[in-house]
């Protein structure tokens, strides 16, 4: 797996201590370097070849649960006891496992679930990114589901990185990192300078503020603008929109192009 291109600090027990910004910053420059092309022109990024050939990372589609409560696992060490349902007996059955192993859940191969499953390749990649020193720091450390001695984070994941959250003072050392992951999943599979290059071709020539209705229905388009791009959900293109800043009814093609320019439309 690649080294981080843009170096962060680390709590005692390594997990990152990394801003909102740095990891925008952390997604360009690894989408960059895996396809350059996805920095000029907004396009999808292929994310099973970025996890599996670009990170070096095995992938295995498992039914993780008997409820589809878990869509994503990481698994960083090696183990041949790894708990996954079985539906033809109804049953719970141990299989061997690598370490550096990405498993999905199947419900996500069905037809319609193809934008989640994205989301959800991404979501883990970003694990093996920022977390494989925790689980190296802690060989014994589990996650959600304190039901395996395996070291996994096993995720239920939203695909947009929007769902409710306690507040940030009571975060767990799991929570931390699966909001870490989402976020790095959205900045891989929506650069942040390739969303704004697409809302500033989009935006009428004119510094006049946005009159409330044209200023939604401009916002719908580029949700959907997005979504089809980046071949991501309508609520993750929505979500990253409004964190990146971007939902103003004040912005006009100047300023946007400004801020592009100066690299600085995330607050940090």
């Amino acid at each position: 797996m690649p080294t981080p291109p843009l170096p962060f600090r680390a709590c005692k027990n390594s997990i990152p201590v990394i801003s909102k910004k740095t990891i925008d910053y952390l997604g360009e420059e690894l989408v960059g370097d895996f396809c350059p092309k996805a920095m000029q022109t907004p396009m999808a990024i292929d994310i099973e070849r970025f996890v599996q050939s670009y990170l070096g990372v095995e992938q295995d589609f498992q039914y993780l649960t008997n409820n589809g409560v878990y869509l994503g696992m990481t698994v960083f060490n090696d183990t041949s006891r790894l708990p996954v349902y079985n539906p033809e007996t109804g049953q719970a059955e141990y299989i061997s496992v690598r370490a550096g192993t990405v498993i999905i859940d199947k419900s996500l191969l069905k037809e319609g679930n193809e934008n989640k499953y994205r989301f959800t390749m991404g979501h883990e990649g970003s694990h093996c990114i920022l977390h494989s020193d925790y689980f190296a720091f802690n060989p014994d450390q589990t996650s959600l589901s304190g039901h395996s001695d395996v070291p996994l984070f096993r995720c239920k994941i939203a695909d947009s990185g929007d769902e409710k959250r306690k507040p940030v003072s009571r975060w767990t050392y799991d929570d931390r990192m699966e909001w870490q992951a989402n976020r790095l999943s959205s900045a891989i599979l929506m650069p942040r300078l390739m969303v704004c290059r697409l809302v500033a071709d989009s935006l009428p020539r004119t510094k006049e503020p946005f009159e409330r209705g044209a200023r939604d229905a401009f916002l719908d388009r580029m949700v959907l603008l997005i979504a089809g791009t980046f071949e991501v959900s309508r609520s993750a293109a929505a979500y990253r929109l409004r964190d990146l800043g971007l939902i103003d009814r004040k912005l006009n093609p100047d300023i946007l192009s400004e801020m592009i320019r100066k690299r600085d439309v995330v607050s940090a």
